[in-house]
C-alpha cells in the first residue's frame, strides 16, 4: 500500500514537470516564431499532438508488457534528457527557422513552420509524455489488480496545476529558463529511478487488466466521444481565457490563475470519480455526465455578465497588493470554471476507465482526447470566435456536449430537451459576453473579437476617439494627438536627415502618420493585432495621412520576430509604448531584442524606445534602462511632454554619440512641411526641443546600476512589471518627480556638441536654466490643488509660476497658463489681470504675448 501511494506521488511530480515544460518551451519558441496567433497556436497544438501520437503509438506494447516499470522509467528518462537537449536546441535552431519563415510569409508557409518545427523538435519528449499514463496505469494494475485510471489522471493533473503555480510564481522568476529546465529534468530522472526502486521492492506478479464488456462498435463510438470531449474541453478553456482576459489584469499571472482553476477542476473531477464512480452503470452515467457538463457550461455562461462586478468586489475584499489581487483573480476563475471542469474531469475518467481492455490500454483513449484538445485552439481561436463571436461559440460548446450523447433514450429526453431549449433561449437573449467599459456620455463606435484580442473604439462627448485592447490597455486616441505626434517627431528631429524609419506598434496610427511629414522618408509600420489595423480608419482625424501617404507601409507581424529576421537598414527605429505588464511585452525590452534592433540601424541611425512612466514602477524602469544601455552605451532620456498624469519617457540610443550644435533646430526647420507640423507641437526652438532632455548615459547608468538585465534567459520584466499593476502605486506625478530628482541636474555636455559659435557657448547656460525651470514647473504642478474657482487658482499659482518664468526666458510652459489666467480674470478683476500681465512682461521681456494681450485688453490704460 505504501508503494502505491508513492507511485501517486511520483506521477504527481511528473505532472509538475510536464506543465512546467509547456510554459518554458512555449516562451522559448515564441521568441523566434513570434507572438502572432500562428506561432502561439502552432506551439500549443504541436505540444498536444506529440502527446497524442505517443499515447497512440505506445498504447499496445505498454498495455501488454509484463515490465511496465521499465517502460515508465524509460519515458521519464527520455523526457528529462530531451529537455536538457532542448536548452541548447531551441535557441540554436530558432533563428534559422525564423529566417525560413521570412518577413511576410504566406499562411501556408507560416503555419507549416509554426506547427511542424515545434512538433518535430519537441516530439521525443512529448511522445514520451503520452506514454507515461498508460505505463503507470499498467504498473498500478499489476500491483493492485484494479483500475486506477481516474486516480492516476487526477494525481498527474494536480501535479500539472502545481507546475503552473510553482514555475510561474516562484521557480522561473528566481532561476531563469536554463536552471528551471534542469530542475524539471531532475524531477523526471527522480521519477524514473523511484519507479524502478519501488517496483523491485513490490510484487512482480503481473496482473492483467480486466476486459471491458463493451462491444467493438460501441468502443468505436466512445472513441468519437473521447475526441469530442477533448475538443470541447480545451475549446471551453480557450474561450474562457478570451472572455476573462477582458476582466482580469491580463498579465502572465492572470493566465496562470485561469490555468490553475481549469486544472484544479479537472483533477477534482477525476478524484471524485475515483472515489465514487468506479462501479456505476456506464451508459446512464455517461449520459448524466455529458448533460451535467452542458448544464455547468451554461451556468458559467450566465455568470459571465456579472464577472466584472464580482472581480471588483473580490479586489476590495482581498485588498490591494500582489497577493490580494492574485487571490481575487484565482477566486473569480474558480467561480466560473470549477463546476464545468469538474464535470469534464469526471467524464474523461469515466470513458478512459471503461475503455481499458486486456488487449489494449488507455493510451488510445488518451490519444484521441488529447488530439481533440490539440485541434481546439485552432478551431475555436482561429475560426469560430472571429467568425461567430464569443457568445454563439460559448453556447456551441454546451450544445456540443448534448450532441455527444451516446443515445437519445426516452427517459433522458426531458433533461436533454430542457438544456437544448436553454441554449436556444440564451442565444436570443441579449446577454453580454464582451466587457467593454463605456463611461457615461461615451459611445462604443466599434468592437471586434479578434483572433488574439478584443479591440474597441470609443468616442466621448467631445467627439474624441480612443482605442482599447481587451478593455484594459488604452492605446492612444485623438485627444492625445499632441503627445502621439511628438512621439514621432522627437526622434525624427534628432536624426540629421532620416530617409528610412521603422515603427514598432501602431495603435491609432497617429504617431506613424507623422512620418508622412518628412519629404523623402520611407517608413514601415509593424502591428501585431490585425484588428488594430482594421480600426485605423476610425482615427482618420489624427492619422489622415495614412490613407494618402505613398511613403508609409503597414505590416501585420510580431515586432520581435520581424526585427530578428529583417535585413533592411533604417535611419530611425521607434518603438511604441508597450505596456510592460502585458503578457508578452516583456520580450520587447530584452537585451536580445535591443541588439537585433541595433543591427538594423545605419551607422548614424538612432533608436527610440518610448516608456509609459504612468504604468511603470521605478524598479522595472531601472531594469529596462540598464538593459537599453547595455546595447546602446551612449543612451539618452527625453520627456515626451510635461503631463503629470501620463508622463512618457523616451530612451534614445545610437551607435555614435548623439551631440547637437545650437543651429541644429534651425536647419531642421528649413523644410516648410516639417516646420508647419512641429511648431504647433511646441517644438518652436532649439530649447523647446532639447529642453525635454532629461539625462545622458552617465547619469542613466548611475541611476540603473544596481538593476539586473532583462534577457530571454532571465525575463525579469515579464515577472516584475505585473506587480505594479496589482499594487497600490504612488501617483504618476510622484514617480515622475522621483525620476527627475534622481537624474537632475542634467549635464549639458551630454547632449551639446563642442561649441564653435557664441550661440553654442551660451546654449549651455540657457539649457541649464530651461531644465531648472522645467523641473520647478513639474514640482509646482503636483502641489496645486484642483479648483474651479478662478480667483483661488489665481492666488495659488501666480507667484510660483512667475518664479518659473523668471528662471528661463526660453521655457514657455509656465508663461502661457498665466497668460490664460490673466485673460479669464479680466471680466472678474481688471486690476488683477493688468497686474499679472505687467508682471509677465517684466518676468520675460523677450516674449511679446503679454504685451499684445495687455494692449488689446487695456488699450486706454496703456496709452
Amino acid at each position: 500500500m505504501k508503494a502505491n501511494k508513492l507511485l501517486y506521488v511520483l506521477f504527481f511530480f511528473s505532472g509538475v514537470a510536464g506543465l512546467g515544460y509547456e510554459i518554458l518551451w512555449t516562451r522559448m519558441l515564441s521568441v523566434g516564431l513570434g507572438h502572432e496567433i500562428v506561432g502561439m497556436l502552432g506551439v500549443v497544438s504541436a505540444f498536444f499532438s506529440g502527446i497524442a501520437l505517443g499515447a497512440w503509438f505506445f498504447d499496445r506494447p505498454v498495455s501488454l508488457s509484463r515490465t511496465p516499470a521499465r517502460w515508465y522509467a524509460g519515458f521519464e528518462l527520455a523526457i528529462g534528457l530531451w529537455a536538457l537537449a532542448l536548452v541548447f536546441l531551441i535557441p540554436g535552431t530558432t533563428p534559422t527557422v525564423s529566417s525560413l519563415i521570412g518577413l511576410e510569409p504566406s499562411s501556408l508557409r507560416h503555419w507549416g513552420f509554426a506547427f511542424f518545427y515545434p512538433f518535430l523538435l519537441l516530439l521525443p519528449a512529448t511522445a514520451a509524455m503520452g506514454g507515461t499514463l498508460p505505463a503507470m496505469e499498467r504498473l498500478f494494475a499489476q500491483l493492485r489488480h484494479e483500475k486506477a485510471v481516474a486516480g492516476l489522471y487526477s494525481a498527474n493533473t494536480f501535479g500539472a496545476m502545481a507546475g503552473i503555480l510553482t514555475v510561474t510564481f516562484f521557480i522561473l522568476p528566481a532561476l531563469g529558463m536554463t536552471d528551471t529546465s534542469l530542475l524539471l529534468a531532475g524531477l523526471n530522472i527522480l521519477g524514473a529511478v523511484g519507479v524502478l526502486v519501488l517496483n523491485r521492492r513490490s510484487s512482480d506478479a503481473a496482473g492483467a487488466a480486466g476486459r471491458d464488456e463493451a462491444q467493438p462498435a460501441a468502443v468505436g463510438r466512445l472513441y468519437l466521444i473521447l475526441f469530442g470531449t477533448g475538443l470541447l474541453g480545451i475549446g471551453y478553456e480557450v474561450l474562457m481565457v478570451r472572455v476573462l482576459s477582458q476582466v482580469l489584469e491580463n498579465t502572465i499571472f492572470s493566465f496562470a490563475a485561469l490555468l490553475i482553476a481549469y486544472l484544479f477542476g479537472t483533477a477534482l473531477g477525476a478524484a471524485l470519480y475515483q472515489c465514487l464512480g468506479r462501479k456505476v452503470p456506464f451508459e446512464s452515467t455517461l449520459v448524466r455526465l455529458l448533460q451535467g457538463t452542458a448544464l455547468c457550461c451554461l451556468g458559467s455562461f450566465i455568470l459571465l455578465p456579472y464577472a466584472a462586478e464580482l472581480f471588483t468586489w473580490l479586489q476590495s475584499a482581498f485588498g490591494r497588493g500582489f497577493e490580494g489581487a492574485i487571490s481575487a483573480e484565482l477566486i473569480l476563475a474558480l467561480l466560473v470554471l470549477l463546476l464545468p471542469t469538474t464535470a469534464m474531469g469526471a467524464t474523461f475518467s469515466h470513458l478512459a476507465q471503461h475503455l481499458r481492455r486486456s488487449d489494449g490500454g488507455i493510451g488510445r483513449a488518451l490519444s484521441l482526447n488529447t488530439l481533440g484538445g490539440a485541434l481546439a485552439p485552432i478551431l475555436f481561436g482561429l475560426w469560430l470566435v472571429p467568425g461567430l463571436g464569443l457568445k454563439p461559440t460559448l453556447l456551441l460548446v454546451a450544445a456540443g456536449y448534448l450532441l455527444l450523447l451516446p443515445a437519445f433514450r426516452r427517459r433522458d429526453l426531458p433533461l436533454t430537451a430542457a438544456l437544448a431549449a436553454a441554449v436556444a433561449v440564451l442565444f436570443f437573449t441579449p446577454f453580454a459576453e464582451r466587457f467593454v467599459t463605456v463611461p457615461a456620455g461615451e459611445t462604443l463606435v466599434s468592437h471586434r473579437e479578434g483572433i488574439m484580442a478584443s479591440v474597441s473604439v470609443l468616442e466621448d462627448e467631445g467627439e474624441h476617439r480612443y482605442l482599447k485592447v481587451n478593455n484594459h490597455y488604452q492605446m492612444g486616441g485623438t485627444r492625445s494627438m499632441y503627445t502621439d505626434l511628438r512621439q514621432a517627431h522627437l526622434p525624427l528631429l534628432l536624426h540629421a536627415k532620416p530617409q528610412s524609419a521603422l515603427f514598432l506598434g501602431l495603435g491609432t496610427g497617429i504617431t506613424f502618420a507623422a512620418a508622412a511629414d518628412y519629404p523623402g522618408l520611407e517608413a514601415d509600420g509593424v502591428e501585431l493585432l490585425p484588428e488594430v489595423i482594421e480600426a485605423l480608419p476610425h482615427f482618420e482625424k489624427g492619422n489622415g495621412a495614412l490613407g494618402a501617404a505613398q511613403n508609409l507601409r503597414i505590416i501585420e507581424a510580431d515586432a520581435r520576430r520581424y526585427v530578428s529576421v529583417n535585413r533592411k537598414r533604417y535611419d530611425v527605429i521607434i518603438a511604441d509604448l508597450f505596456h510592460p505588464a502585458r503578457d508578452g511585452a516583456g520580450s520587447l525590452y530584452t537585451v536580445e531584442h535591443f541588439a537585433a534592433i541595433s543591427k538594423l540601424l545605419h551607422r548614424d541611425g538612432l533608436f527610440c524606445q518610448w516608456l509609459p512612466l504612468h504604468q511603470l514602477d521605478m524598479d522595472t524602469l531601472k531594469v529596462i534602462m540598464r538593459t537599453f544601455l547595455h546595447v546602446f552605451p551612449e543612451g539618452q532620456a527625453y520627456l515626451a511632454n510635461y503631463s503629470l498624469q501620463t508622463p512618457l519617457l523616451a530612451l534614445v540610443g545610437s551607435r555614435e554619440p548623439l551631440r547637437y550644435p545650437e543651429k541644429w533646430f534651425r536647419q531642421k526647420l528649413r523644410d516648410e512641411e516639417v516646420r508647419r507640423r512641429v511648431l504647433p507641437l511646441k517644438y518652436d526652438s532649439f530649447y523647446s526641443l532639447f529642453g525635454t532632455f532629461l539625462a545622458g548615459d552617465a547619469q542613466l547608468r548611475k541611476f540603473s546600476a544596481a538593476a539586473p538585465l532583462n534577457t530571454d534567459e532571465h525575463p525579469v520584466v515579464l515577472f516584475r512589471a505585473p506587480r505594479f499593476v496589482y499594487g497600490d502605486p504612488a501617483q504618476p506625478h510622484a514617480r515622475l518627480m522621483d525620476l527627475v530628482t534622481a537624474l537632475s541636474p542634467a549635464d549639458p555636455d551630454a547632449i551639446l556638441a563642442p561649441y564653435v559659435t557664441e550661440e553654442d557657448y551660451l546654449a549651455r547656460e540657457r539649457l541649464a536654466a530651461y531644465w531648472r525651470a522645467r523641473d520647478s514647473f513639474l514640482r509646482i504642478g503636483g502641489e496645486i490643488e484642483q479648483t474651479g474657482d478662478l480667483r483661488a487658482l489665481y492666488e495659488q499659482v501666480r507667484e510660483p509660476l512667475l518664479t518659473v518664468v523668471r528662471e528661463s526666458v526660453d521655457f514657455s510652459a509656465a508663461y502661457f497658463p498665466l497668460l490664460t489666467i490673466a485673460y479669464e480674470m479680466y471680466p472678474l478683476d481688471r486690476d488683477a489681470s493688468y497686474l499679472l500681465l505687467s508682471d509677465l512682461m517684466r518676468a520675460n521681456p523677450m516674449r511679446r504675448e503679454a504685451y499684445a494681450l495687455r494692449e488689446r485688453l487695456f488699450a486706454e490704460t496703456a496709452k
